[in-house]
């Protein structure tokens, strides 16, 4: 060896194993809009800040699927700080309020912005099973 050692100083990127082992994770778009999930354990489920988007989607839907899957009861998911969402992270949360549905559970968005809850009017998701809107923050 010349002396010269090569060091990897990038941050790991979250992973699976990352999101079963972690109370908070950050899906991180280089200087841009990020989402981070926030578990939470009273009441059980996610706090959820920043930008749902077709990037941050994939974080979401892991999310919820481990909540889902590992918590028992209703899943309260806390808007208050998500600055956008898409069509499509509506439908991740649409999705996991159907499979709660099966088992008598339901998906209680805390702060749905406005425009969120018109778009789910406007394709007919208000009427998903097991999806319920609730008025302000989580408790």
């Amino acid at each position: 060896m010349n002396g010269i050692s090569m060091i990897d100083r990038r941050p790991p990127r979250p992973s699976s194993v990352a999101i079963a082992d972690a109370p908070t994770l950050e899906h991180l778009l280089g200087d841009g809009p990020f989402l981070r999930v926030v578990r939470t354990i009273c009441p059980p489920g996610l706090r959820l800040e920043g930008e749902i988007d077709l990037c941050s989607q994939g974080l979401l839907a892991a999310a919820l699927h481990q909540a889902v899957q590992f918590d028992s009861g209703d899943l309260h998911v806390d808007l208050t700080g998500v600055t956008f969402i898409d069509v499509g992270g509506i439908r991740t949360m649409t999705t996991a309020a159907k499979t709660l549905s099966r088992d008598g559970r339901r998906l209680l968005l805390h702060a749905t912005p406005s425009e969120t809850r018109k778009v789910i009017h406007l394709l007919g998701w208000e009427t998903t099973p097991g999806l319920m809107h609730c008025v302000g923050a989580m408790p």
